[in-house]
Formats: C-alpha cells, sequence, structure tokens
C-alpha cells in the first residue's frame, strides 16, 4: 500500500544530513582508491569502490532514522500515480535524452573534452564484463536511486514543506546535485546538462509526490550515457545530419508532450507532513 503521510526533517538538518553524506561518499571512494592505487589489475576493484561509495551516501541517513525510530517509507514522498504519469515521464525523458544528443552535437565542438575526463570516459569500460556490470548497476541503479532519495527526497521535501515555495525546492536541491558531481564542474557542457537534469528531476518530483519518477527518469538518463559510451567512434554522430531529421523531430515532439502534460498537471502536494523532532527536541 502507498503511504500517503511524509516525514521531514528542519531545513538544518536536512542540509546538515545532506553535508555528511556526501563527505562520506567522496571519503570513502578516495580512501580506497588510494589503497589500490599500487596494486595491479585494479580496475575490478575500482568498480565495486564505485558502487560502495554510492552506498556510502546512505548511511548517515539510515543511522539517523535508526536513532529517531523511523522506516525509510515514512520519509520518502509516495504519493499515488498513474499509469499514465509514468509512461508520460518515461517519453519525456525519452525526448529530453534526444535533445541532449542534438545539444552535444551543436555544442561540443567548440568546447574540448578534459583530458582527464578524456581518460576516464576511455577507460571506463576496459575491465571484465563482471567490472563492467558492477559500473552499469552503480551508475544506472544504484546512483539514481542513493541520489534522488538525498536530494530530491530528504532535501527537496524539507525545503518545500517548510516554506511552500517551489522555486527553490527544485533550484537548491539542483545546485548541489551539480557540486555533488564534482568531476563535471569544470566541462560546461556536461554542467549544463547536469543542471537541467536536476531542474527536471525536481519539476517532476513538485508534479508527482512521488520518489520513484525521479528515480526512474535519473535511472534512464544515465542508461543512455552508458549507451552512448559503449557506442564506437563509427557510430558517432557528428552533425545534424547525422542524427537525422527524423530523430530531432521525434526528440522534439516527445519533450514537447511530456512539457505538455506535466505543466498542465497541479502541484502534488502530500496531505499529512510531519515535521521529526530533532535531538534535542
Amino acid at each position: 500500500m502507498i503511504r500517503k503521510a511524509l516525514h521531514i526533517f528542519s531545513t538544518r538538518e536536512a542540509y546538515l544530513l545532506v553535508a555528511a553524506s556526501m563527505f562520506l561518499g567522496f571519503f570513502v571512494s578516495l580512501f580506497f582508491q588510494g589503497m589500490i592505487m599500487e596494486m595491479e589489475d585494479t580496475i575490478l576493484l575500482d568498480r565495486l569502490i564505485i558502487l560502495l561509495g554510492e552506498l556510502a551516501i546512505v548511511v548517515p541517513a539510515l543511522f539517523i532514522f535508526n536513532q529517531r525510530g523511523l522506516y525509510i517509507s515514512q520519509v520518502l514522498p509516495l504519493k499515488t500515480i498513474s499509469p499514465v504519469t509514468i509512461i508520460m515521464a518515461i517519453l519525456f525523458v525519452s525526448g529530453v535524452i534526444g535533445l541532449t544528443s542534438v545539444f552535444e552535437v551543436i555544442v561540443l565542438p567548440y568546447f574540448p573534452m578534459p583530458d582527464f575526463l578524456q581518460q576516464m570516459e576511455a577507460g571506463l569500460f576496459e575491465g571484465s564484463i563482471m567490472a563492467n556490470l558492477i559500473l552499469i548497476i552503480a551508475a544506472g541503479l544504484v546512483a539514481p536511486v542513493v541520489e534522488e532519495f538525498l536530494f530530491r527526497g530528504i532535501l527537496q521535501q524539507s525545503i518545500f514543506y517548510r516554506y511552500g515555495s517551489t522555486l527553490p525546492a527544485i533550484v537548491i536541491p539542483a545546485v548541489v546535485f551539480a557540486l555533488f558531481h564534482i568531476a563535471y564542474l569544470f566541462y560546461l557542457p556536461a554542467l549544463t546538462e547536469l543542471i537541467i537534469l536536476a531542474l527536471l528531476l525536481g519539476w517532476l518530483m513538485i508534479k508527482t509526490a512521488n520518489i520513484l519518477i525521479p528515480m526512474l527518469v535519473h535511472a534512464l538518463f544515465n542508461l543512455s550515457s552508458f549507451t552512448g559510451l559503449f557506442m564506437s567512434e563509427s557510430m558517432e554522430s557528428n552533425s545534424l545530419s547525422d542524427l537525422g531529421i527524423p530523430w530531432i523531430v521525434i526528440s522534439v515532439l516527445l519533450t514537447f508532450a511530456g512539457w505538455y502534460y506535466f505543466k498542465n498537471t497541479h502541484v502534488a502536494v502530500i496531505e499529512d507532513v510531519y515535521l521529526i523532532p530533532g535531538v534535542r527536541e
């Protein structure tokens, strides 16, 4: 049964929890990366560390939940949604993914990718099938779940229900989300895509009040990025003519259809919202 009640943190505690989660994720990744630097054939270990770093993000939240006697379902917005909404979200993100490829074809020639990003992407799928499978699970499944849980679940809900304003509730988590992906802050096209994705996720969260929608959209976006990286250079599109007019038209139509549907959907508000008592309360 879908729960309609929601428990939120104060904005101060939400910010602290997000900061602690981000720090622990970075710390775990850097700590174990340092341990394996001198080892040979570390690709599988590296992929496991990526997975571990993503999972570490939820540890502070789970600790707090245990201390406060909360279940995860109590702090996740899970308002009932229709199958049509799910389908429209999938169509919407499909169109956005298509337009992202158009954006990259137009913009990337003017913004050479930094060497460290080229090296990172070039060696992304050099490992075994198991290593690549772990990487896809980490980025395509685990990352969308834990990141949306943190940014759109905890932080956005705390801001929205404490102040009742949609703009800061969408924008602030989007900025923090972009900062979390620190490697892409130094590459303008990637940063632009991150911000647009984060704003889209926040908007869908506001329109549905169901965390499963941004999780689904985030997962599809990440998986589409991996599909692009799997493609050989001979299959990459270097111009709009390579993409083809049908691809562009379909992408525009899907994006417009999704935007129109959610634009005409009222902001979804959970009826019963409770403030989680602080440590001293």
